[in-house]
């Protein structure tokens, strides 16, 4: 009976938990915050593996094909800024909330 309990809460940690797998509700950062932290990381990502694939073009002299490349990293790259923009507000939102709050 221990074991179908266990079973049954990894599978309920399992549903819906997509990229925030291991999180509790008692987690530190909001999700929201940590959906914006995982935009952050995966357009950066994106961005440097789109550079790999402007290097494959263009060393196949596929010039058309590193331009589109090129154009979706500056777009990921853009996202990132974005992102990392929005997150910088948040936490400084979050530190001066907390500094009223304390005084």
């Amino acid at each position: 009976m221990a074991t179908e309990q266990k079973q049954g809460m990894r599978n309920q940690g399992q549903q819906g938990a997509g990229m925030q797998e291991g999180r509790t509700e008692s987690s530190v950062i909001p999700d929201k915050d940590y959906n914006l932290v995982s935009v952050l990381y995966h357009a950066l990502q994106g961005a440097e593996t789109y550079a790999r694939y402007i290097q494959d073009a263009k060393q196949q002299g596929d010039d058309e094909l590193a331009s589109f490349f090129s154009e979706v990293r500056q777009e990921d790259l853009r996202l990132a800024e974005r992102a990392k923009l929005l997150l910088g507000q948040r936490l400084s939102g979050e530190r001066q909330a907390g500094a009223r709050g304390s005084a």
